[in-house]
């Protein structure tokens, strides 16, 4: 895949000494000065004659997340140079432009972008495992061996999600899926864990190297914590709102395709503690609050109380709320009601039923009961909710990726 440079240049002699260098035999993925609109995937040189050119860098970098551009300074702006720092630059060049200097910068790019395509293989084997569809054992140990043991990963999470204001993202010139991608990337490294990611249609798996010595995924608090800042992040900043379900630890790889699963069941399941973060070993292993549970899932859009679900047990309704609480971190009723959340989200975004007709079918007394306990739960009103955007993290899909 071809990595397009702009050349956003008005001194010819420098814009031409470049597009020699760049027609050099080992620069071949580089195509120079293409027409099409720039993306996030794009290598920019722009010259900086004033500090307005500095505005248009600093602008052209919000609005492409993960752009690479490379200020080119003029004699008279040398004194502005840190500001480059302050914009998190990786380098730049001053007129007129050393070819050394260029050859080594572009050199190191044109590494980067072999790295990428391993990158890609990469994930195509770990989808390969998650799906349950990599050849043989030998096969899989053969490939896992020209992987770093530090990069092997050991947990699965699950992310979907959806955009509060679609408009924001196409206003914005930013793709959700891209900048989701890039902000946990940035949050998980800076707490020195690796992080990859398998995008499927409707969700993103998210795979990350947990440190030795957690006994389950609920227990690494400083995880938790980033993820949970990073959710907070990307809502406060680009109105996505996100939910992850994270699995079971994978102890040996091929047991990644178990975590992988064991997030997908994480994700729809009742949340214990942060609605948008729900592990896989909080669901409740107590067989009998777990029966406890299958009953709500079964009648919950039926008029059920806690008397009828504790009698199915055969648990006296005190015992059995102390019990429920305990394992499940809420109430009887609490539970039953974000259930019927739960499923009123779906009817929402895969069906064209009135709102009225979804409260009644979940079994909420009042249509304007079941809106104001939506947005108390969700932020959002079921008719905002109907208008937000679900982000599709890949393009190219198929029936087995759900």
């Amino acid at each position: 895949m071809s990595i397009h440079v702009r050349l956003l240049i008005e001194d010819a002699q420098e814009k031409l000494k470049i597009k020699e260098w760049m027609n050099l035999s080992y620069f071949t993925s580089f195509k120079v000065d293409v027409e099409k609109p720039l993306s996030s995937q794009d290598i920019v040189l722009i010259e900086v004659n004033s500090l307005l050119d500095w505005v248009k860098v600093q602008r052209m970098k919000k609005q492409y997340l993960g752009i690479t551009i490379f200020p080119l300074l003029d004699q008279s702006m040398i004194k502005t140079a840190p500001l480059a720092i302050e914009l998190q630059l990786s380098s730049l060049f001053i007129k007129p432009i050393k070819r050394n200097s260029f050859l080594r910068t572009f050199k190191k790019l044109a590494l980067e972008h072999l790295q990428s395509d391993c990158k890609s293989n990469c994930e195509l084997f770990w989808r390969g495992i998650l799906k349950g569809e990599n050849k043989g054992v030998t096969d899989i140990s053969q490939q896992l061996s020209e992987i770093s043991s530090t990069k092997i990963p050991n947990l699965v999470c699950v992310i979907q999600g959806f955009i509060r204001n679609p408009d924001c993202e196409k206003a914005g010139g930013w793709e959700a899926s891209s900048v989701v991608q890039h902000a946990f990337l940035k949050e998980m490294s800076k707490i020195g864990c690796e992080a990859s990611f398998v995008p499927f249609h409707k969700h993103l798996a998210l795979l990350l190297k947990l440190p030795s010595g957690i006994a389950a995924p609920s227990f690494w608090k400083v995880g938790e914590n980033t993820i949970l800042q990073t959710i907070e992040f990307l809502r406060e900043s680009y109105g996505i709102q996100l939910y992850m379900g994270v699995g079971s630890l994978a102890h040996e790889p091929l047991y990644l395709k178990e975590s992988y699963e064991n997030a997908k069941i994480a994700r729809r399941a009742v949340a214990k503690h942060h609605l948008s973060l729900r592990y896989y070993d909080e669901i409740p292993a107590n067989i009998s609050v777990q029966k406890s549970v299958d009953y709500i899932q079964e009648h919950f859009a039926e008029s059920i109380s806690m008397n009828e679900v504790a009698a199915n047990i055969n648990f006296s309704p005190t015992y059995f709320s102390r019990l429920f609480k305990k394992e499940t971190g809420h109430s009887f009723v609490s539970y039953l009601t974000l259930t019927r959340i739960l499923r009123s989200i779906f009817l929402l975004r895969q069906t064209n039923q009135a709102i009225e007709q979804i409260a009644m079918e979940l079994g909420f007394n009042t249509p304007n009961y079941f809106s104001s306990t939506f947005k108390k739960e969700i932020g959002l009103s079921p008719s905002q909710y109907r208008a937000t955007k679900e982000i599709l993290f890949s393009h190219k899909w198929s029936e087995n990726d759900f």
